[in-house]
Order: structure tokens, then C-alpha cells, then sequence
């Protein structure tokens, strides 16, 4: 038995359930969109399921997490610092380029940085998973995106 695991486990499935609690005080949908509780109920859920899996994997002898992943080597923190720096980089270019162009890129080399040397992968996940994350919150959920060079999409 792991006791900070399942310490850890045990908190983190509380706060999720009083989230929950809290979060069913508000509508799910509101006018046939989403409404203030869609997302605290979806976080809520989530953290209970990962408190539950931290405090069984905590009660489990031999299932650590440190024994599941290992620390990272010189390679891995190279990926890490690309992931990283590119996401700054992201962040200051949203505004000016705009969502799709700017999550196509990022998605772009964060493949390549995973390893991911295919053209045929690296042109169109990043892109398909652009347009489909911009259809689902510009579209669908209706939050108002950065357009930059394709202003005309508002």
C-alpha cells in the first residue's frame, strides 16, 4: 500500500465529488446549448475517475507510479522543452494568425517532436484536429475564437 497515493487519491475523488455537488445547481443545457454547468460537471466527473484510479492504484502493493513511468532522459526533456517553447510561441501568434492556423502548426510539431515522420501524418492530423476543435467550440459551443487572417470565418 502506497499511503500518499491513496492519501492523494482519496482528496482529489472528494473535491470532484463536491464539484459535482456543486456543479448539479447549475443547468447542463440552456437554450439547446451548453449551459454554466456542461463544464464543471465534465471536470467534476473526470477528477472523481482519477481519484479513484490514484487511490486503487495506491492500494495496490507493487503499482506505483513511479514504477509505471520512468523519469525522463536527456531525449525527453529536449521534447519537453520543444513542446514547451512551441506553446509559448503558439500563444503569442494566436491573436495575429488565428486558431486554426496557429493549433494546425503547434499539433504540426508536436508530432514531430513525439517522432512522427510521415508527411502524409504530420499535413493532416494536425489540420483535421484544427478544424474539428474549431468546429466544436466556434461552432458547436459557440466561444469566440481568434480569426487572425481568416477574419472572415466570424
Amino acid at each position: 500500500m502506497n499511503k500518499a497515493e491513496t492519501v492523494a487519491g482519496s482528496v482529489v475523488t472528494a473535491i470532484g465529488a463536491l464539484m459535482l455537488f456543486e456543479a448539479l445547481k447549475f443547468a447542463y443545457v440552456s437554450e439547446g446549448v451548453p449551459g454554466p454547468g456542461f463544464l464543471p460537471r465534465w471536470i467534476a466527473a473526470a477528477l472523481v475517475v482519477i481519484g479513484l484510479v490514484l487511490t486503487v492504484k495506491g492500494l495496490r502493493p507493487g503499482l506505483t507510479i513511479a514504477n509505471v513511468i520512468p523519469w525522463p532522459d536527456a531525449g525527453g526533456w529536449r521534447r519537453v522543452v520543444l513542446m514547451l517553447a512551441s506553446l509559448a510561441v503558439a500563444l503569442i501568434l494566436l491573436d495575429k494568425l488565428g486558431f486554426v492556423v496557429v493549433t494546425t502548426v503547434f499539433m504540426a510539431v508536436v508530432v514531430f517532436g513525439l517522432g512522427i515522420r510521415s508527411w502524409l501524418t504530420l499535413a493532416t492530423v494536425p489540420l483535421g484536429a484544427a478544424v474539428g476543435l474549431y468546429l466544436v467550440f466556434a461552432v458547436w459551443l459557440r466561444v469566440p475564437l481568434p480569426t487572425g487572417v481568416f477574419g472572415f470565418l466570424e
